[in-house]
Formats: C-alpha cells, sequence, structure tokens
C-alpha cells in the first residue's frame, strides 16, 4: 500500500481540494464550516492519521489546534511539510503505518481525524485498535469514508459509477479501482454493521452517524437531472461515524 501511494501521490494530489480554511471530509461531503463535528479546536491535541498532502492538518493548526500528522507515504508527507510552511503552522509529521501509530506517538488525544484513510490499512483491527490506546477518555475518533452503498455503484471494469447497482453490497472483498490507467489502488468494503462491530470490539463506541447528502453544486455538475447518472443524486456517496471511548 505504501508503494501505491507514492506512486499515486502525483495524481491524487492534483484532485485534492487546496482548501486549508477547514477541515474537510470528502470531495463529496460539505465540510466542517457546514458539519460542526470538531467544536473550538484552540489548544485541542489532534492527531490526523492518513493525513496525506496535510490539508486537514494544516487547518486544525491555524485553528489553533497542537497537530500531529501520520501517514505512510514519503510524497504525501513531502508535501504536507511544504504546504505547513506556506502557512507558517507548526505541526509535527511521521511516517508509520496507522496500525503502528500507538508505537510512535503517546496517548492522551483529544480528537483523532482519519479522514477517507481507513479502508486503505491493511490492519483494519490494528488501526482502530491503536487509535482507541491514544484517545484521551474525553477523546473522540471521527472517521469519514466513501459510503459503502456508493461502492455498489462503481463499475470496476471501466472505473466509473454507473446509474444502477453493480455489485453486492454484503460482498466484502475489496473494491478495485484506477486514479489512472497505470495506478491501481484497492479499497476495504465494509457494510455498515460491519464498521459498527469493529468499532465495538476495540471497545469505541459510535456517537454520531451521518450520512450527508452531496452539496448541491457538485451533485448538479456531476448528475444533473436530464444526465443518465441522475439516479446517483438518491444516494448517500459518504458515511461519517463520530466513535469515544467505552466507559470503563
Amino acid at each position: 500500500m505504501a508503494r501505491a501511494w507514492e506512486r499515486a501521490s502525483a495524481a491524487y494530489l492534483t484532485r485534492r481540494d487546496t482548501t486549508c480554511d477547514t477541515v474537510t471530509y470528502g470531495a463529496l461531503a460539505p465540510d466542517e464550516a457546514d458539519l460542526r463535528l470538531l467544536g473550538d479546536l484552540h489548544g485541542r491535541r489532534v492527531l490526523d492519521i492518513g493525513c496525506g498532502g496535510g490539508h486537514n492538518t494544516v487547518a486544525c493548526a491555524r485553528a489553533g489546534a497542537e497537530v500531529t500528522g501520520l501517514d505512510l507515504s514519503a510524497a504525501q508527507l513531502a508535501h504536507a511539510r511544504q504546504l505547513a510552511a506556506r502557512h507558517a503552522v507548526d505541526i509535527t509529521w511521521l511516517q508509520a503505518d496507522a496500525a503502528q501509530a500507538d508505537q510512535v506517538v503517546a496517548p492522551g488525544w483529544g480528537l483523532i481525524l482519519a479522514i477517507h484513510s481507513l479502508p486503505y490499512v491493511q490492519d483494519l483491527s490494528a488501526a482502530l485498535t491503536a487509535c482507541r490506546r491514544l484517545l484521551a477518555p474525553d477523546g473522540r475518533l471521527v472517521i469519514s469514508l466513501d459510503h459503502p452503498l456508493r461502492d455498489c455503484f462503481l463499475d470496476e471494469d471501466d472505473g466509473d459509477l454507473s446509474a444502477f447497482p453493480v455489485r453486492d453490497y454484503f460482498d466484502r472483498s475489496p473494491v478495485a479501482w484506477r486514479f489512472a490507467a497505470d495506478l491501481p489502488m484497492q479499497a476495504a468494503h465494509l457494510p455498515i454493521s460491519s464498521w459498527f462491530q469493529c468499532l465495538h470490539e476495540v471497545d469505541l463506541v459510535i456517537t454520531r452517524m451521518l450520512e450527508p447528502p452531496v452539496p448541491s453544486d457538485t451533485r448538479d455538475d456531476l448528475w444533473p437531472l436530464d444526465s443518465s447518472l441522475a439516479p446517483l443524486r438518491a444516494i448517500p456517496h459518504t458515511l461519517i461515524l463520530v466513535a469515544t471511548p467505552a466507559p470503563a
């Protein structure tokens, strides 16, 4: 996976929204300015797991948080460092697997972000266990990912979305897709109930679940009402889960 993201880094960063004004939850989701999930970040300790190019990490630092960004890709972290320097914010950057995060940083984090990163880790249980160990007793883990229902509309043969389901929702095999013709990737596909179970097994309790609609301007641009893909307007494309440590 590290090699895959090294190769895909440039392509990913050209597609990534470049804003660092607020935390974003994915290209098809409203951002923090609209969802208001995190509250006041000033003075809080924030760990961004799978930070990629550092856009959310920098956004948190600009909001006054004490932030560490962790990612497996050296290429992504190089971009993140440049981004932090451009915005004159002080951030700690670490290259490590999410499953080993608790081996490279100390516990006690008030907020851990895992924005479109957990489906790409090889050992999801280990990554969630690491998050549980790192959270403060009153800390929160915020996970964002492609909605499992959206996966069912991805036609892996042509690499684009279909207007009708082409995959069994309960098929737990990875989703294969490409950044480009020579950049194959895969991501975990789990039904929502399985995400709940994975969190429960590591003593994390889901306190909020959001399936936010795609912002209207993005929806109209991608799937106009008069297009063959208009049915995609009627399904959720992003799943956001907020979890806290189970009471002792």
